[in-house]
Order: C-alpha cells, then sequence, then structure tokens
C-alpha cells in the first residue's frame, strides 16, 4: 500500500468505530509503514491509537512488519482488556498520555537508528537536537530529551506522560532509547516522527556541527 494511500483512508475523527476490523486494517497499515521508512527495527517500536472508547495497541514481541488485525490489542483508557493478548510494555505510557491529552489520538514510539544516534550524544534538557532544518524547525523544535529510564517503567511512563502534558508539546526524545511522538491523526504523529529522524540523521552525519537555523 502506498503512502498516499494510507492517508486516504485515515479516520481523522476518530469517532466510535463502526467497523473495528477496518479499523485495526489501517492501523496495520501504519505500523507497515513505520516498519518500512527504518523508524523501527525488530519487534522494537509501538503504537496506540483511540478506536471510539478503546484504544487499540501493538502486541508484545511482534514486529511491526507483520501485524494482522487479528493480533492487535485492544484496552480500554485505564488498561483492562477488550480483544486480543498482551499489549506493549509500554502501553501504560501511551495510555497515561492519552488520558491526560484529549487532543491527541494516536501515540508513537519509535526507534529509529539516528534518532538514537542523537539521543547518545545530547544533556538531556527542553532542547536537543538544534534547530538544522526548516520541517524540524518548524514542526518539532525545542524538542525536550529526558534521560534514560527503563524501556516499559513506570518511571519513563511518568516522565514522558509529563512532558507532553503541554498542549503545545508533540514529541520527546529519550536518551539511548527513542522517540514518542503525539497526534490527532496518524499523519501528525508519524510526520512529526520523519521530521525528527531526517533532522537527527543531518545532527549525527554532521557531528552536530550543522549550523542552527534562525528559529
Amino acid at each position: 500500500m502506498t503512502q498516499k494511500k494510507i492517508f486516504s483512508e485515515v479516520d481523522k475523527k476518530f469517532s466510535q468505530p463502526k467497523d473495528i476490523t477496518a479499523l485495526k486494517k489501517n492501523f496495520c497499515a501504519w505500523c507497515r509503514l513505520l516498519y518500512e521508512r527504518h523508524l523501527v527495527s525488530g519487534s522494537g517500536g509501538n503504537l496506540a491509537a483511540r478506536a471510539g472508547n478503546s484504544v487499540m495497541l501493538t502486541p508484545t514481541g511482534c514486529s511491526l512488519r507483520d501485524l494482522k488485525p487479528s493480533l492487535v490489542v485492544t484496552v480500554d483508557l485505564s488498561g483492562n482488556s477488550r480483544q486480543g493478548g498482551i499489549p506493549t510494555r509500554e502501553a501504560p505510557m501511551h495510555l497515561k498520555i492519552l488520558q491526560e491529552r484529549r487532543d491527541i489520538n494516536v501515540v508513537c514510539h519509535v526507534h529509529g537508528a539516528y534518532i538514537i544516534a542523537a539521543g547518545t550524544m545530547l544533556t538531556p534538557g527542553p532542547e536537543s537536537i538544534p534547530p538544522v532544518t526548516p520541517g524540524f524547525a518548524y514542526t518539532a523544535y525545542p524538542l525536550p530529551l529526558i534521560p534514560y529510564l527503563p524501556p516499559g517503567s513506570e518511571a519513563l511512563s511518568r516522565a514522558v506522560a509529563d512532558v507532553l502534558s503541554s498542549s503545545k508539546c508533540k514529541a520527546v526524545l529519550l536518551k539511548s532509547h527513542g522517540l514518542v511522538t503525539v497526534g490527532s491523526d496518524y499523519p501528525e504523529a508519524i510526520n512529526l516522527a520523519e521530521e525528527i529522524e531526517e533532522a537527527a540523521h543531518i545532527y549525527v552525519l554532521t557531528s552536530g556541527k550543522a549550523p542552527s537555523l534562525t528559529v
């Protein structure tokens, strides 16, 4: 499926689903796009999206490359299982964000190589990657970076949710771990991840010496 076709099939309203199978198919298509764009590898990375009063989540131990509708996990906002197996261990992080940000419908957690590489080179704080591209400067700068916290931990869930509790913040870099982006729909969250991956790529290729744009 082409990226253009995927974009055309997105349910931007995220209303109560009339066909949960169709929503799961769309969810899987976006997961495959993350894999094809090299934003995740192996069984790493995860995605969450509202589906009416439920939340769709990627399952634990499954590559986003191979995800099928029958494997998509659905829970309520409290994490109670509604359908499917065991969700990603980052489910508490996704749910905390969705609980606190009613304007957000999609949470994307990726492990792009350049994103992780840039994160290892930078110091945690309210700003990390400098504004090296117009797209990044416009959509993601300043990008906070939080210290390394164990994946799946309550500490990580709370730290990420705290940063993203501001309506002005839609992305946070995780030291040596990856990136979390949010959006009202799939394109917003995933476009943001791609912009940040490109900026991280440039930052790493230039050893952090690329001149910053005036913001």
